[in-house]
C-alpha cells in the first residue's frame, strides 16, 4: 500500500505547487491592471466603445475585447500575437529642437499605436477575425467617418477628448517619438536608469507612446502609466518644467 500512496502523494504535491506557480503569475500579471482599471473597462474596449453605448453599424462589434489589437493564435506583422495591419506612413515627425537621435519615421511599439490612432486604418479592420465572423469588418478601410469629429480638437456630442484621440501623419508638433533615449546629450534630461525606476519604459532605449502610456489600464487617465499631477510624469525625464501648452507640445 506504501508503494502506491507514495507516488500518489507525490503528483498530488507537484499538482499543488503548479497551481501555486499559476496563481503568483496571474496575480502577477493582474497587479498591473488595478481593479476598476481593466482593459473592459477602458476606452479600449471597442465591442462598447468610449463607455457608452454600443455604436451600431459604425464599428463591427467583434464581441472579444482583446482581438483588436491581439489574435492569441495567429496574427502578423512585426509583432507577434499582433492582429492589426501596420500603417504605411510617412509621417512628418517632430521638428522642434532636439538633441537626441530620431529615427526618420516612427518605429517599434509606436506603429502598433499608429494602426489606430492615425486614421487610416478602420478601427475593426484585423487580420484574424474571431470564427464567429467570416472576415473584417465592414468599415475596415478608413475611420474618417468617426475622426471626422473625434478628433481632439471637436469633442461633438458632449464627448471629451478621450474618445478617440486621432493622431493624422502630421506629428511635428507633438512629443517626439522613436528617439534613442540619452541623458549625457542634454543637461536637461534625467538619467535613463531612473526613468525606469520611476516607472516609465523605453522599448530598446527609445521614447515611444507606450513609454508615458499603459494602453490597458486607464488608472491614470488618459492611458498614462504613472499620475501627472503638477506635470510629475513630465518631470520623470525633464529636469525642468515643460511648456503648460499641450500634454505633448514642449
Amino acid at each position: 500500500m506504501t508503494e502506491v500512496f507514495v507516488p500518489v502523494l507525490r503528483a498530488v504535491v507537484i499538482v499543488l505547487i503548479a497551481a501555486a506557480v499559476l496563481v503568483g503569475f496571474v496575480t502577477a500579471v493582474r497587479a498591473e491592471w488595478p481593479t476598476g482599471s481593466t482593459v473592459p473597462e477602458t476606452f479600449h474596449n471597442l465591442t462598447h466603445p468610449a463607455q457608452i453605448s454600443p455604436m451600431s453599424g459604425m464599428i463591427t462589434n467583434y464581441g472579444q475585447v482583446c482581438v483588436y489589437c491581439h489574435a492569441p493564435h495567429g496574427g502578423g506583422g512585426e509583432r507577434p500575437l499582433w492582429n492589426r495591419r501596420l500603417p504605411s506612413g510617412p509621417y512628418r515627425m517632430y521638428e522642434g529642437p532636439l538633441d537626441m537621435i530620431a529615427d526618420a519615421q516612427p518605429t517599434g511599439v509606436s506603429r502598433l499605436c499608429l494602426s489606430c490612432h492615425d486614421g487610416t486604418i478602420g478601427l475593426d479592420d484585423v487580420q484574424v477575425a474571431p470564427v464567429t465572423h467570416s472576415g473584417p469588418g465592414p468599415h475596415r478601410e478608413t475611420i474618417e467617418r468617426c475622426t471626422g469629429c473625434h478628433n481632439g480638437g471637436n469633442p461633438a456630442g458632449g464627448l471629451n477628448w478621450e474618445h478617440v484621440w486621432f493622431r493624422p501623419d502630421d506629428m511635428r508638433k507633438q512629443h517626439p517619438i522613436s528617439i534613442t533615449y540619452d541623458a549625457s546629450r542634454d543637461a536637461g534630461f534625467q538619467p535613463a536608469s531612473a526613468v525606469q525606476a520611476a516607472g516609465l519604459v523605453l522599448e530598446n532605449g527609445k521614447v515611444q507612446c507606450a513609454t508615458c502610456h499603459e494602453p490597458h489600464s486607464e488608472r491614470y487617465r488618459p492611458f498614462l502609466r504613472i499620475p501627472n499631477t503638477n506635470r510629475s510624469l513630465c518631470l520623470v525625464c525633464h529636469r525642468t518644467q515643460p511648456s503648460q501648452s499641450t500634454a505633448h507640445f514642449w
